[in-house]
Formats: structure tokens, sequence, C-alpha cells
């Protein structure tokens, strides 16, 4: 079987803009979570706090590839570049046809939706409607851009799964590699923050309330006193390569993704149900043909949701019960939806290369299914690391990821 690797690593995120940076920042304890004001201005909103990426213009990207581009694919396609570069792609590889694109979001830019129906429902006219703001809404936007950003001509695909777009994506990667449709894939996800994310978890009830005036202690993954998502934003995209690919090139192997496993709960639109993930996490286990004793680390979804969260530590109690080490990235950098997938395998491969286990932010008191909570960081050999996460619809995703030179 033809072997997937991680060669390049490209960040935006409310912790930083490389995986040293996320990865410090993490283990240093930070918050990436802020007050949201202007939120107060609409009427019926009660969550108040984000997790946004500060500093972000995308003004580094050339003029007249920014026409076709919202904020959700300047990060996108800003985040492939940087990748690209980490892996010492060149232009030949990017350009070549064996190259592709699997990059994810849970849609298009939420600013160009607005501006455009925004007007055409208080005017009902055509004029002074922008057709161009098409390309920056369009559900595949962040791949679509990416590849023509870095002149990409093999395959593209966009995984749009909401919260498991960017796991998927780099599922799927593996599978084109695997199936020779590929030598490598640039890969992940994105999402744009935009005051109607926090408008629909709120009316699912699923948005956190209880701490706008001290954002520091939300979300509150897995702990008695969780209410809810902190919506946020960012990017991550990784070059994933062909094993005999990057070793002829001389590229560093950062790690090895192993396994993949997806599955449908098919019961309930936003309802968690822990038996739709086990089966994920157990195809994702064969798939990668090692047993639940070979896994050493779990990043975790764990969103700070009350079902949510009880679904997911009974599905991974069941499996493991309380003897692998456990922890959510989302209390440092809240819920960055179509990103977070890429973002935590990217925590994944940095605990992997450290021999570090990350906490879990805000966790003090939990109130789930037995499972063995990492409240401050560990120092562990770590050799295998399953990063789970699961999306409305039923969506289960899992990656196996291993540290490099283990298989």
């Amino acid at each position: 079987m033809r072997r997937a690797v991680i060669t390049g690593v490209g960040l935006h995120t409310p912790l930083g803009d490389d995986r040293i940076e996320l990865f410090d920042r993490i283990l240093a304890g930070d918050s990436g979570v802020a007050p949201m004001p202007d939120w107060a201005s609409v009427d019926g909103l009660s969550t108040r706090v984000s997790a946004p990426v500060r500093g972000f213009t995308g003004k580094h990207l050339p003029r007249t590839v920014r026409r076709t581009m919202g904020r959700v694919s300047m990060m996108a396609a800003s985040a492939a570049a940087k990748a690209a570069e980490d892996a010492g792609l060149d232009e030949a590889t990017l350009t070549g046809g064996r190259t592709a694109v699997v990059v994810g979001s849970t849609g298009g830019s939420g600013d160009a939706e607005q501006e455009f129906w925004g007007r055409f429902v208080k005017t009902r006219s055509m004029q002074g409607l922008r057709a161009t703001l098409f390309f920056r809404a369009m559900s595949h936007t962040c791949a679509a851009n990416v590849a023509l950003h870095l002149g990409i001509t093999g395959e593209l695909l966009s995984t749009n799964s909401a919260c498991a777009s960017s796991n998927q994506a780099l599922g799927v990667a593996v599978e084109r590699i695997r199936l020779n449709k590929a030598d490598v894939v640039v890969a992940g996800g994105a999402e744009e923050l935009h005051v109607t994310s926090g408008i629909i978890f709120d009316g699912l009830h699923a948005a956190t309330t209880a701490f706008n005036d001290d954002p520091d202690r939300t979300p509150r993954p897995f702990d008695a006193a969780r209410d809810g998502i902190v919506v946020g934003e960012g990017a991550g995209i990784v070059v994933v390569e062909e094993l005999e690919h990057a070793k002829a090139r001389g590229a560093t192997i950062l790690a090895e993704i192993v396994g993949y496993g997806t599955t449908c709960d098919a019961v309930h639109m936003s309802g968690a149900k822990p038996e739709g993930m086990v089966a994920a996490i157990e195809r994702c286990l064969a798939d990668a043909g090692v047993s639940v004793g070979d896994v050493d680390y779990i990043n975790a979804h764990a969103t700070a949701t009350v079902a949510g969260d009880h679904a997911e530590a009974e599905a991974l109690h069941r499996l493991f019960a309380d003897r692998v080490p456990v922890s959510s990235s989302k209390g440092h950098l809240g819920h960055t939806l179509g990103a977070c997938g890429c973002i935590e395998s990217v925590v994944c491969v940095e605990a992997l290369r450290r021999g570090i286990v990350p906490a879990t932010r805000n966790l003090q008191e939990p109130n789930v299914a037995p499972i063995d909570h990492v409240t401050t960081p560990r120092e562990q050999p770590l050799s295998h690391v399953l990063n789970t996460n699961f999306a409305f619809g039923g969506v289960n995703s899992v990656l196996l990821i291993a540290k490099a030179g283990v298989r």
C-alpha cells in the first residue's frame, strides 16, 4: 500500500500562525477567546464571545488573486502557500498534474453572502450587485482559490461537512495517495468568523452565554460548567505526500497518517450518538491495522456542549475505558469549525514530535463518562495519536496519526 506522510504545515489560528508557536501557547495555557461587543447589536443574540484570528488581512496575497477571495479563502490560500513552502514543493511539482487539492469549509464567505443578499433583499434589484461575489461565497471557494493561487492542475475536491470538513479532507487526501491518483495533496480546511455562526449555534442553544463577561473561562470541554461552543475561525493546511515521493526529494517527514474512518449516524441532524463515533474509530483503527491498545493519546472533538461531550466521552469510554489520555484543543482555540480537524491534527503532529500530551483548558470538574482527562501537560512517549471530529448531519470522522519512522 502507498503510504501517506505529512511534509508541510500552514496555519492561521487564534493562537498563532505556525505549529511551533501554536503548540507552545497551548502548553502555556493561553486562550484565543475574545469578547465580541458588536454582537450586542443583534436582537436576540445571547453569545458575546468568539475566537478570531488577530491581525490577518490577506493583503500579503497578490491583489489579482484576492478579487475572488473572501476572508475564508484568503486564509486557506495563505495557509496553503505556507504549507507548500514548508514542504519545499517547487513549481514543477505543484503544476505538474500529480498534485491535488482537497480543502473544505462549512461554506463560503459570510461577508460576501451578506453583501450580496443583503443588498438584494433591500432593493429587490440586480443594480449594483457584483456577480463576482459568487466566487467568494460558493461552497468550494477555498479549494478553488487554493488551486488557483498555487497553480495546481491535478484533482480538486472540496469536503464541505461543517465541523468534520478538514478531518475528512485529510482522510480523502490519504485515499488519493493510496489509490495512486496523486503523489502530493494540499489538504485541510478553513473558516471565516461571521456573526451568523454565533446566531446559528445560539439558535440551537449550543453557544456559550454564561461567560460573556469573563471570556477566559470558556469554552469548557467535558467540564460540569460547560454551556456551549465558542465559535472561531482559522485555516489549517498540510501537505500530504506519498512516502517514497517524499523520500526521493529529501523532504522532512513530520508524521504519517496511517488510518482514516468515517461514518454517518443517520439518526438526527444535530444530536450526537456514541454508536456512530465508536464505529468511525473502529474503522480508523482497522484501516491502520492497529488495536485500541496501540493508541497513546486522543485529541477529542469535545466542543463543550452538554450533549456532545457526553456522547463523545461515552464512545471513548466504551473503546478505551480510562486507559488513554484524552484532551481537547478547543478550550484554547474555540471551535474553528471547518478548520478544526486539520488544526487539531497539527496539534497531534507536534505532540508526537515532542512527546507531550497537551491539556484541556478550563476543565476543572468532569461530569462525563470516565476517561483519562489531561488537565496539565504530560510528557510521555507517543507513537499513535487519534484525532476525532464530528459534525451536523451525523458525520463522524477520525484520523490516526503516527510518529515519523515508527511504522
